[in-house]
This record gives structure tokens, C-alpha cells and sequence, in this order.
């Protein structure tokens, strides 16, 4: 059977769930969520959230004569996390860059699946303007936490997501998951009330101009809003270095998950011990060495240094 061929596949490359929903136009509820989203401004400075809006509405468009997304999860749980002292780093970022370790995966798996069934595939990995939550929650691999993230059954929320837009026709449902059990939030706010900048609103969606990841990575500049700059002024603001992961962290459905076994996330020594003093410091010429290959990367020197209260010369 092609789905079981192609379940084994996917989990033999790492994925510790995948699913299959048919490649069509996103939901009118949905499709309209996201346009209150971005109505209110909640995206920030990521106006490439606003682009390409017939291909996110409709992700069959990405590839000619696509059937069906196959929606897979890749866990990213560390062995440890930094000390404390040293400042907050979210943890999805203490190894490689996600993109690059789970393109060369999906890259093989997709050359595996052709081999064996033929068809086209396209891989995406925040590269392309897809709703990846939405999939996800479609195939039936996980559900919708109140923080946003989507909870997969013996993964938790710390995992990556990414899709494989495919010409197979295949079957709509879950490929293979570790446990069938679901796992929902109830009436727990946990993430909800430990967010410093209260970014997570009611409906589980983020205010990207309250959110201390996004202020950290994404924008680029100086904080100039006040809603920024009080979200910044707050202790955890002041202690983070790059990203932020306490809502993940706060999550009981994470508490007791297995850590990631994939070698590309190993936490890099240069990261778990970086410290302030060292990025005050910093060349370019160091940064681009150290930081090579890491996720870290994407805020620029500049921001990492905005990041620690250095201003720029």
C-alpha cells in the first residue's frame, strides 16, 4: 500500500508524525481567521505575510497538478537547555538551522517516494507561502493549542512542521503518529499567562508587536513602538538574547516528551555557552563564523547586539 510505503519512509527520516489532507483551497473560516490577523496588524513588520495570498489560500497552485499535502512534524525538544544566567536563547535554535536539516531530510525521503511511486513533489519549509498549522491540524496529526501551536500526541508543541505538496493521489488521514491519544489544553492558560509581552491572545492567535521572538528576530531596527519597548523593558525582555520558547516551555504537554533524537539539533557548544560579553565583543567576521549554519543568524550582528542593549554606532 503506498501510504504505509510512504509512512515508513517519512518516519525513517525522522518525522514522528505525518498525514495526508487533499490539496485544495484552505477553508472560508480559516482563510478568514488569517485576514482578521492580518487586518489588526498582527504581523508586524512581516509583510511577506501579506504576499502571495492566492498561493496560501490554495497551495495546490505551488506545483502543477498537485493531489495531496503530506504534513509531517520533526521534533526539536533539546538533550538540555542553557543556564539561566547566561540569558534566553530559544531552544529550537541551539543546533543547526531547521531549514537546512530538514530540507536534505525531506529532499531524500521525496527522492525515496519517487523512486517508488513516481509523481512530482515540492518541499516546504517556510519557503513558500503555505498555512502550515492549518495542514497540520487537517491531516489529523495534532490539534490547535491555546498558544497557537499545534500539539502533536507524544510530541507535544516543540516540533518543526513541514509539508511535501505532492501529484500522488493518496488518502486522506494520518500516516502514522506515536500515539493516537489526543491531547488538548481544557481551561489551561499556562502559556497564555506566562507570556511576558501578553502577546497570546484569547482565540490562540499571536500579536507579533507584543511577542519577544518576533521582536528579537524578526524586527529589524531599534524598538520604537511603546508596546515594543515596554514588552522589552519586562525582565524576560531584558534577559533574552535571541527568540523566545516560554510558552512552549511552560506547556505540560512538553514536560515529559522524549527529546530530539536528531544529531543536526544536538545544542552547539559555542551556543549553549555564548554569553553577553562575547556578543558585545563580536566582529562580523566572527559572528558569520560562529554562527554558521545556525538559526541565529537570521536576527544579523546588528540585532544580536540590539538584543543586549548595545545601540547601533
Amino acid at each position: 500500500m503506498m501510504e504505509h510505503e510512504i509512512a515508513e519512509i517519512l518516519s525513517r527520516h525522522g518525522g514522528v508524525a505525518a498525514g495526508v489532507s487533499i490539496a485544495e483551497e484552505v477553508e472560508e473560516s480559516a482563510w478568514q481567521s488569517y485576514l482578521d490577523w492580518i487586518a489588526r496588524g498582527d504581523h508586524a513588520g512581516m509583510e511577506y505575510m501579506t504576499r502571495h495570498s492566492e498561493l496560501r489560500r490554495n497551495p495546490s497552485l505551488l506545483i502543477e497538478n498537485a493531489e495531496s499535502i503530506i504534513s509531517i512534524a520533526f521534533p526539536f525538544k533539546p538533550t538540555r537547555f542553557r543556564n539561566k544566567e547566561r540569558g534566553m536563547i530559544a531552544c529550537y535554535a541551539y543546533g543547526d538551522d531547521y531549514h537546512d536539516a530538514l530540507r536534505k531530510r525531506l529532499q531524500e525521503a521525496a527522492a525515496e517516494i519517487t523512486t517508488l511511486f513516481g509523481g512530482n513533489h515540492r518541499i516546504c519549509i517556510d519557503s513558500a507561502p503555505v498555512m502550515e498549522r492549518y495542514w497540520a491540524v487537517k491531516s489529523g496529526i495534532g490539534r490547535r493549542g491555546l498558544s497557537g501551536a499545534v500539539i502533536v500526541p507524544g510530541a507535544g508543541s516543540m516540533v518543526f512542521l513541514a509539508e511535501i505538496i505532492t501529484t500522488l493521489k493518496l488518502t486522506p488521514g494520518v500516516l502514522f503518529a506515536h500515539t493516537t491519544a489526543g491531547l488538548t489544553c481544557d481551561s489551561c492558560v499556562v502559556c497564555r499567562n506566562r507570556c511576558p509581552g501578553k502577546a497570546i491572545r484569547p482565540d490562540g492567535t499571536v500579536d507579533s508587536r507584543r511577542c519577544i521572538s518576533y521582536l528579537t528576530i524578526e524586527h529589524r531596527g531599534p524598538w520604537e513602538t511603546a508596546d515594543a519597548m515596554q514588552v522589552m523593558a519586562t525582565p524576560e525582555g531584558k534577559d533574552t538574547i535571541f527568540g523566545c520558547d516560554i510558552c512552549l516551555r511552560a506547556c505540560h504537554l512538553n514536560m515529559d516528551i522524549v527529546p530530539s533524537e536528531l544529531p543536526e539539533l544536538t545544542p552547539r557548544d559555542t551556543v549553549m555557552n555564548l554569553g553577553r560579553g562575547e556578543i558585545a565583543g563580536m566582529t562580523q567576521e566572527e559572528f558569520s563564523r560562529i554562527f554558521r549554519g545556525s538559526p541565529i543568524k537570521r536576527c544579523k550582528l546588528a540585532g544580536l547586539k540590539r538584543n543586549i542593549g548595545i545601540k547601533a554606532e
